[in-house]
């Protein structure tokens, strides 16, 4: 254990020993209600007083985190990114109250808000998300977390140098590192569309709202008429679309869950990003007028699909209502209209836009060389790209700077103009998150690709189901490798009583929940030396010498097996 461990481990039981107290406010926090209308949402890091109990710590990360304090206990809402971030929110939180934390409750699956829970948690703390967390969770750090990573750097601007980062939209900045951190996974689910919870004392009405996440919570203190929306909504045009990418985002869904705010009548509303309101009447304004602008998209793009119109047809031909003009909540600081109608439309239709010439298109590299040839070559190429930089059309410019690189990615020339056209449509974008991707990739483009990559420990995988294990195993498959084989392997597990299968066929890898004894090989091995195997911390071999892992059946097949993932 290293030697911050153990001074947090010692502060811990000191605080716990100590009589419980609530000490006054320290005069980091302040009241808020003055706020809700400030045109600063980048705030310093603070944490405000909402009512007696209830108190939020805007500015360390990304989101916010939220302390209730109860009787012999607190409760903490979301976590934020990062542990050494939470570790500063901990601290504060403790000099308002030593109680220990009995319950931590994730709004949703989002990375940014239960990453930081190592800072909070004790051998007594329980944790709270949606039964459907398990979804998100597995998708995000298992199924797909390279990309998002990669894609999610970008978004927020991770590798930019200090002179060009200037916000995420939702918070001052993303408080990521790539070290391994503890995952903090939930013991408890709640299930179905509401439930109720009582921690320390304290009465909680949970409500699933399916929104920018479809594990998403609404949080309603009924004692305090106090709501945590979690990240259904916040002082930015919702993000019904992410370019760092997601699935499906349902807008209909989304502008539904805003209504069951509505229904609460809250005298507080708390965001898990930015400031909070503390006006019953405010509240329902500027949630109406959240949700109708959500409701707008969604009613615009269905009636354009029924007309025939494309996603290209929608986003040029969309007209802004009136009522969006001077709402602070529907600036385009996070999400965008023009990616939010395209969601949508992706949502319903999928990717073809009903024109026959776009069932089989070209791919990007065949388009480009015969729209270089038709141009008369390379050098006609980089006249029609400076013609465009000085008429100021800069999206074309980069555009054709696009086509230059897919055929020519090494020459200097092209590179350079590509380089100057993203920058330029960076310097002009008012919206944090795509001026980040555009000097992002004008970055990758300059120094070459930086990517990282993180993964969890071992021990950290201890609390993660093997479900999610299982659910990854299909796409490590190699399948060139796999190419004509048919092999059966099962999966027993005594310590978690669980069984799995792996059936590789026609080049894929099916999993089942169950095997027969017919199959080529079945594996008994405890379930966390199994994860240790997969994340390659313990070698394979050497368990089956120690007798962690035992075989029944062809140990050749088996060797076959195991050969044919990355």
């Amino acid at each position: 254990m290293s030697n911050k461990k153990i001074l947090f481990l010692f502060l811990f039981l000191l605080f716990s020993c100590q009589k419980q107290s609530i000490s006054a406010p320290p005069k980091t926090v302040q009241n808020a209600s003055n706020f809700q209308e400030a045109d600063q949402f980048y705030v310093e890091q603070k944490v405000y007083q909402v009512v007696d109990n209830v108190y939020i710590a805007i500015g360390y990360g990304l989101a916010n985190s939220i302390l209730i304090v109860g009787d012999q206990g607190n409760i903490v809402i979301d976590t934020t990114e990062n542990p050494e971030t939470a570790q500063e929110i901990f601290r504060e939180f403790q000099k308002i109250s030593n109680q220990p934390i009995l319950g931590i409750i994730y709004t949703h699956s989002h990375v940014d808000h239960w990453r930081g829970s190592p800072s909070f948690v004790n051998e007594n703390t329980k944790i709270y998300a949606h039964q459907t967390f398990e979804k998100g969770f597995t998708d995000q750090n298992n199924l797909i977390r390279p990309i998002l990573t990669q894609r999610g750097m970008k978004q927020f601007g991770f590798y930019l140098p200090p002179e060009l980062q200037n916000g995420q939209g939702l918070g001052s900045s993303l408080q990521w590192s790539f070290d391994q951190s503890p995952v903090v996974y939930p013991t408890d689910f709640f299930v179905g569309e509401k439930s109720t919870i009582t921690i320390a004392g304290i009465t909680l009405e949970v409500q699933h709202a399916p929104g920018e996440t479809d594990d998403q919570i609404l949080i309603y203190y009924p004692d305090k008429k106090l709501l945590i929306a979690g990240d259904n909504y916040y002082m930015r045009f919702p993000n019904l679309y992410t370019i760092r990418g997601s699935s499906y985002r349902d807008t209909k869904k989304w502008y539904q869950s805003v209504d069951k705010m509505r229904t609460y009548q809250a005298d507080y509303l708390l965001s898990c990003h930015g400031p909070y309101l503390s006006n019953k009447e405010e509240i329902d304004r500027r949630l109406t007028v959240y949700r109708d602008a959500i409701q707008y998209i969604h009613d615009y793009v269905i009636r354009g699909m029924n007309q025939g119109m494309t996603p290209d047809e929608l986003v040029s031909n969309f007209i802004y209502p009136d009522f969006f003009d001077n709402q602070f909540d529907l600036e385009e600081k996070y999400g965008k209209v023009s990616w939010s109608i395209r969601n949508v439309y992706n949502g319903y239709l999928g990717f073809f836009d009903g024109k026959a010439v776009n069932l089989e298109p070209l791919s990007h590299l065949e388009r480009s060389q015969n729209l270089i040839e038709m141009l008369g070559g390379k050098e006609q190429l980089i006249l029609q790209i400076d013609q465009a930089m000085e008429e100021n059309n800069y999206q074309w410019a980069a555009e054709l700077s696009d086509i230059g690189f897919s055929v020519f990615p090494q020459d200097p020339l092209i590179v350079n103009r590509y380089i100057h056209s993203l920058e330029t449509l960076g310097s002009l974008e008012e919206n944090p998150i795509a001026r980040n991707y555009y000097f992002s990739e004008a970055l990758e483009l300059r120094n070459g690709k930086t990517f990282e990559d993180y993964l969890i420990s071992p021990t950290d995988a201890n609390s993660v189901p093997l479900q999610a294990f299982f659910e990854s195993i299909p796409t490590r498959l190699n399948v060139e490798k796999a190419k004509g084989e048919f092999l059966r392997v099962g999966f027993n597990f005594p310590d978690t009583q669980e069984q799995y299968g792996v059936i590789i066929r026609n080049q894929i890898a099916e999993i089942t929940n169950s095997f027969s004894e017919d199959y080529d090989v079945i594996v008994t091995v405890d379930s966390n030396v199994w994860k240790s195997i997969l994340l390659k911390t313990k070698d394979g071999k050497q368990a089956l010498r120690n007798g962690e892992m035992i075989l029944n059946g062809n140990l050749l097949r088996f060797a076959k097996f195991s050969s044919l993932f990355e």
